[in-house]
C-alpha cells in the first residue's frame, strides 16, 4: 500500500514545493519594500515624514498640483510681479508690501504703479517703495487695472474709469470710456526663467508630504485603480504563499 500511494504523495509535494517557490521569487522584492514602507509609516512621527515637503515638477503633475508658470507685467523695461503672500517684487528685489493678488501694473513719468488686491503701490522708476494708497486713502474698491494714456493713469473696474493724480494723490472721473482704457492695460505675462527660479525661494507653492508619499505607494493608490487592484492581487499571492509553505512544512513532518 505505500509503494502505490508513496510516488502520487512525493509528485504532489513536488509540485507544492516548486509553486512555493515561484510564488516566493515572483513576489519577495516587494514583500520586502512592503515592509520597510510600513515601518517608515508605523514611525512617521519619530522620522518626521509628514514634515518633509516633496515640491517635484512632476510629482506634483501626478497628484494633480502642477505649479502654474510665475507671471508678472513689464512695465518701463522692468518686471513687477507677486510671490503669492504679501511682497511685490521688481526685478528680483522685494519692493513693497501687496496683498495677493497683483491685478495690473502700469508706468508713466512718475514712477511705476502695482494695483495689489486692497491697495495702489507707487514706486520710484528704479523700483523704490514710495507710497501705498488704499481705501481708507480713497482708492475705489473692485478695481481691476491700470492704465496709462498720455501719461496719465487711470483706475479701471468693470463700469467707471477715474484718473489718478500721483502729485496730489487724487481721484477725478477719467474723461475717457472703460472699454478704451481696458485696451490701454498692461497685459500679464511668463516670467523669465532667471526670474522665476528666483521666485520660488521667496514663495511656497503646492508640496506633498514624503508621509503621503510613502502611505499611496504602500496601498497602490499612487497608480491609481489598478495600483490597488495590484496590491490586493499580491496579498492574495502572499496568502497562498502562506498555504504552500504549510502543506510543504506539514509533507516534510
Amino acid at each position: 500500500m505505500t509503494n502505490k500511494t508513496s510516488p502520487t504523495f512525493s509528485h504532489s509535494a513536488r509540485t507544492n514545493i516548486l509553486w512555493h517557490r515561484r510564488l516566493g521569487l515572483s513576489v519577495f522584492l516587494l514583500l520586502i519594500f512592503l515592509a520597510i514602507s510600513g515601518f517608515a509609516l508605523n514611525h512617521s512621527p519619530a522620522l518626521k515624514l509628514n514634515q518633509i515637503a516633496l515640491s517635484n515638477n512632476w510629482l506634483l503633475s501626478w497628484y494633480g498640483l502642477e505649479k502654474a508658470p510665475a507671471k508678472g507685467f513689464q512695465v518701463d523695461g522692468q518686471w513687477l510681479y507677486h510671490n503669492g503672500d504679501a511682497e511685490l517684487f521688481v526685478d528680483g528685489t522685494e519692493a513693497a508690501p501687496c496683498r495677493a493678488p497683483l491685478l495690473s501694473a502700469a508706468a508713466n513719468d512718475n514712477g511705476l504703479f502695482a494695483l495689489c488686491a486692497d491697495s495702489l503701490v507707487m514706486l520710484t522708476p528704479q523700483g523704490q517703495f514710495v507710497e501705498q494708497f488704499s481705501a481708507i486713502d480713497g482708492l475705489p474698491t473692485a478695481l481691476q487695472g491700470l492704465a496709462v494714456v498720455d501719461n496719465r493713469l487711470y483706475l479701471i473696474n468693470e463700469s467707471i474709469a477715474a484718473e489718478f493724480d500721483p502729485e496730489r494723490w487724487s481721484i477725478s472721473p477719467a474723461p475717457m470710456a472703460v472699454d478704451k482704457l481696458a485696451r490701454s492695460q498692461q497685459a500679464m505675462a511668463t516670467l523669465p526663467q532667471a526670474l522665476a527660479q528666483q521666485l520660488e525661494q521667496h514663495q511656497s507653492g503646492p508640496s506633498i508630504s514624503l508621509e503621503t508619499v510613502i502611505l499611496d505607494l504602500h496601498s497602490g493608490r499612487f497608480f491609481g485603480q489598478f495600483g490597488v487592484l495590484f496590491i490586493d492581487l499580491i496579498g492574495i499571492l502572499i496568502c497562498i504563499l502562506s498555504i504552500t509553505g504549510l502543506i510543504a512544512w506539514i509533507n516534510r513532518r
